[in-house]
């Protein structure tokens, strides 16, 4: 919850400041990297890991602040319905993995990976070719569904390895998940900007 808060702030900030670009993008980026390499060190304090768990939160919300901003700007519903979304299905899935029946849903893994397979070689082809959208709405929901099978399968794997091995890395487990719930959210946004613009474009052509 405090990473949550912390990365709507970022996004919150970079959409006040509009601090975006190329060179901008890149150094977030190569922050987020370093900090995500820093929170899975073992060797560090725990309090210290996650005060760069927080760190990373705030840069993942500062890297898409502009286009949060930019969405607001069309309809400001879209971010709203998105959170509460957002919420409603993490909490469900992460519900499903805790109380259904140990390892249940870790053969997802092989699921997960055959569609993240597919899902790049229709993105290398659509950059190669030009033909297909990786906006198009079969492909939304097909990374919807990847996302929230990443919730399940996370979840599940964390509880796995912390009553086999007693491994209660709280910092690295909580970056999982929270990379879960970002990527969960972003992928619903997309979702629903690109059925709002459907619905204007059927509008307009029945006007």
């Amino acid at each position: 919850m405090v990473c949550a808060l912390v990365c709507a702030g970022g996004m919150w900030i970079n959409a006040n400041t509009i601090l975006n670009g190329f060179f901008m993008s890149i150094a977030v980026m190569m922050g987020i990297g370093y900090l995500s390499y820093q929170i899975a060190s073992p060797y560090k304090p725990e309090n210290e890991r996650m005060g760069f768990m927080w760190a990373l939160a705030f840069c993942m919300g500062f890297l898409v602040g502009p286009a949060m901003h930019q969405i607001c700007e069309f309809d400001p519903s879209i971010i709203m319905n998105a959170v509460f979304i957002t919420g409603v299905m993490f909490a469900s899935f992460t519900a499903v993995s805790v109380y259904s029946k140990r390892r249940s849903y870790l053969f997802l893994g092989g699921i997960i990976s055959s569609l993240m397979s597919a899902m790049f070689m229709y993105r290398l082809f659509s950059w190669i070719t030009g033909y297909g959208s990786m906006y198009g709405m079969g492909y939304l929901m097909i990374s919807l569904l990847v996302a929230c099978m990443y919730i399940i399968y996370d979840t599940q794997m964390i509880i796995e390895r912390c009553e086999v091995f007693g491994e209660r890395d709280v910092p690295k487990h909580t970056m999982i998940l929270f990379m879960d719930l970002f990527d969960l959210f972003i992928k619903i946004v997309q979702l629903l900007l690109e059925l709002q613009k459907n619905q204007e474009k059927k509008k307009k052509r029945d006007d």
